[in-house]
């Protein structure tokens, strides 16, 4: 029901090079367009809490109707400007649906079928922004930039019959009673669980790679390898399917490991696919994506067993926790691009240096938490 990769920015971005001739403007100016990625994790960490206090269904029919209404706003707009403010409400709009998405699976759920629901959603909420760019490229084959924001808009009319036959979850007495400040300051409670905090940030910093594949792979494909942007497209789209695979691997493996033995090995298997990375990433396309396959692979596991555990942390404030847990994913995920942005000389070294470092570091952490006496349910 939820149109995952919420804000849509992957979608537009490969029709953004013929926006400055449109518009009579800059690139720079362009490129404020972005800002709805960052009105994207604010729309989370807002319309979440807001949902605790007056229901689901009613916040995700409002985000729905913005997000279609602003997204025609967009294909309609004159000027650059009325497409810049368009993008920050249909941002906005995406990014609850985002959060309330993943609040819905714990209302909705309960023990494996709950993990299941999970799988499903982590799965598309990965190939989202890996297929993206893709079939914005393929929007623009045979349409303007305006194609891209009314193709967002057509998938979001499609989820409001669905939405429509929602059934509100959230009970009038299990709603928050004080005020709409009192709402969002649940985000600080949420966020005051150490358990839940921690856990978090290692598995958001343990994601963050998954973004600066994303920006930097085109250069790895095209440029070093020298494939044609239909190779690239093919050789892009096996990876998302890898992560898919390992979504739903997570079931079988559940029943060899413990969700804590799962996570340890899995996210150990990510840190040797950067040492990989690095060390043969560069001989073909093939190895390289057979390299940053098992870093796929590991992540595609990883997201849904730590999205059961995060979940658990918190008996109530439902929309809070779904809130945090997809705006600091989304905040470290810009770090992730930021990094594709360093200066490298090798794309392929620096994918692979972003990958061991993001996820060593979150291995180290993941240990150092299960040693402490921070008490974490579910591991």
């Amino acid at each position: 029901m939820i149109p995952y990769g919420g804000g849509g920015v992957e979608r537009y971005v490969p029709a953004m090079i013929s926006m400055p001739e449109f518009f009579d403007t800059t690139a720079s100016v362009v490129n404020f367009a972005l800002v709805g990625f960052f009105f994207m994790a604010v729309g989370m960490l807002i319309i979440g809490p807001m949902s605790d206090k007056f229901g689901r269904k009613p916040l995700i029919m409002i985000s729905l109707v913005a997000f279609v209404v602003f997204a025609c706003l967009c294909a309609m707009a004159s000027n650059i400007y009325l497409l810049i403010a368009s993008r920050v409400v249909q941002g906005f709009a995406g990014g609850g649906m985002v959060a309330l998405g993943t609040a819905l699976v714990k209302d909705c759920f309960e023990g494996k079928t709950r993990e299941r629901a999970l799988v499903v959603v982590m799965a598309i909420g990965v190939l989202a922004p890996m297929l993206a760019p893709v079939l914005g490229a393929l929007i623009l084959s045979f349409a303007s930039w305006r194609g891209t924001f009314i193709g967002m808009a057509v998938v979001a009319v499609f989820a409001v019959p669905f939405a429509l036959r929602l059934v509100e979850p959230l009970a009038p007495e299990d709603r928050i009673s004080e005020g709409v400040v009192h709402s969002l300051g649940r985000l600080i409670v949420v966020g005051k669980n150490k358990a839940f905090i921690l856990l978090l940030l290692i598995v958001a910093l343990h994601g963050a790679p998954f973004m600066t594949y994303i920006s930097a792979v085109s250069y790895v494909y095209i440029d070093f390898f020298n494939l044609s942007a239909v190779q690239y497209s093919l050789f892009f789209a096996a990876n998302a399917a890898l992560s898919a695979v390992g979504a739903f691997l997570v079931e079988p493996i559940q029943k060899v490991w413990s969700k804590r033995q799962a996570l340890l090995v899995c996210i150990a298997l990510t840190v040797i696919s950067g040492v990989l990375i690095i060390v043969v990433g560069r001989m073909s396309p093939w190895v390289f994506l057979a390299t940053f396959g098992l870093n796929t692979l590991g992540g595609g596991v990883v997201r849904p067993i730590a999205t059961v555990v995060l979940l658990d942390q918190q008996e109530k404030d439902t929309g809070s926790a779904s809130a945090l847990i997809n705006f600091i994913i989304t905040v470290l995920g810009s770090g992730g691009m930021l990094l594709a942005m360093a200066p490298w000389t090798d794309y392929v070294v620096g994918i692979g240096i972003a990958v061991f470092a993001c996820c060593g570091i979150a291995l180290l952490g993941l240990v150092a938490l299960l040693r402490s006496n921070i008490e974490i349910k579910g591991l």
